[in-house]
């Protein structure tokens, strides 16, 4: 029986539905003498998957799903993995254009999907001609999550720091995304930033969806695999995991963009173009240089390295 284990931090909305899928998987898994083990991390569990791996004492994975992308992006985490991953983009045929474009990582991360951060608003004329970092009463929400800090950096990169500050200090920052939407629901923002299953519930005469002049912002989730499982193993595993059926099923259940080739469906949100952090520019930026500024503007932001609000 060959082990394998599988550290999965997720879409929440739809994690009832990713479960039972995983579920049905490691029982048809063991028919093959494959024992599957699944550890859940994110909303609802104990800890954040970026939170755990930063613990000195963590037990490394075999494979890795996350939207958590604190994983990827903090240097001080993705040390830990980079040095024992396979070269996974190129196992899986994926659909080109701006939307996967904006979100290749290089050959060790394999783009499964983004959820797309669009505008749900009162006031669609205005969100034509504003540019993201020049919002002022922005909602948008998840600040413990990669909603949040997605957009900080997306603007920190294209507009620079001050920028990125100034759109903290101007904005309603809530806690989860669906705060910022109801802000907007309950008339205490005009605009927020949300992802895309919130803003289709706009009714086209007093809320309405937009796309951001920018493209929506994209909260992209990856798969890896280390070197401590055999390749075959971890082949068949992306296969198994990346399958059209869960790949369908994001599509049609969650509006998110979903990068197999072989996914059936198309989020209504793809455009000519897309704003997320590059790579070259999350090369350059240390975990320091981020939390200073991200810990400073926000009074419940988590910093796992210096122990700041940790259990918010």
């Amino acid at each position: 029986m060959t082990h394998i284990l599988l550290y999965w931090n997720h879409i929440c909305v739809l994690h009832r539905q990713e479960k039972a899928f995983l579920d049905g998987l490691t029982q048809k898994l063991l028919s093959d003498g494959i024992q599957l083990e699944v550890r859940y991390f994110g909303l609802g569990y104990p800890e954040h998957m970026s939170e755990y791996l930063a613990r000195p004492d963590a037990v490394l994975p075999d494979l890795i799903v996350s939207a958590d992308l604190e994983v990827f992006e903090d240097p001080d985490i993705f040390c830990k993995l980079k040095d024992d991953l396979y070269p996974v983009r190129s196992w899986m045929s994926l659909r080109s254009g701006p939307m996967l474009d904006a979100v290749e990582r290089g050959p060790f991360l394999l783009p499964f999907l983004s959820i797309p951060l669009v505008y749900y608003t009162r006031e669609p004329e205005v969100c034509g001609h504003t540019a993201l970092a020049d919002w002022n009463g922005l909602a948008f929400g998840g600040i413990n999550n990669s909603a949040v800090k997605t957009v900080v950096k997306a603007v920190w990169e294209r507009w620079g720091h001050q920028a990125a500050e100034a759109l903290l200090e101007r904005s309603l920052v809530t806690d989860m995304p669906i705060g910022a939407f109801q802000a907007v629901r309950q008339g205490q923002a005009s605009t927020a930033l949300v992802p895309s299953q919130y803003a289709l519930r706009a009714d086209g005469q007093e809320t309405f969806l937009q796309i951001p002049r920018e493209g929506p912002v994209l909260i992209p989730s990856y798969f890896c695999a280390r070197t401590s499982v055999p390749q075959s193993f971890a082949c068949r595993m992306v296969k198994e995991i990346l399958c059209q059926e869960l790949c369908s099923f994001y599509a049609a259940n969650g509006d998110l963009i979903v990068y197999p080739e072989h996914a059936q469906g198309k989020s209504q949100q793809e455009s000519p173009s897309a704003c997320c952090p590059s790579t070259e520019w999350l090369a350059s930026l240390t975990h320091d240089e981020f939390y200073g500024l991200y810990c400073q503007k926000l009074l419940k932001a988590a910093d796992w390295k210096t122990g700041n609000n940790l259990h918010v």
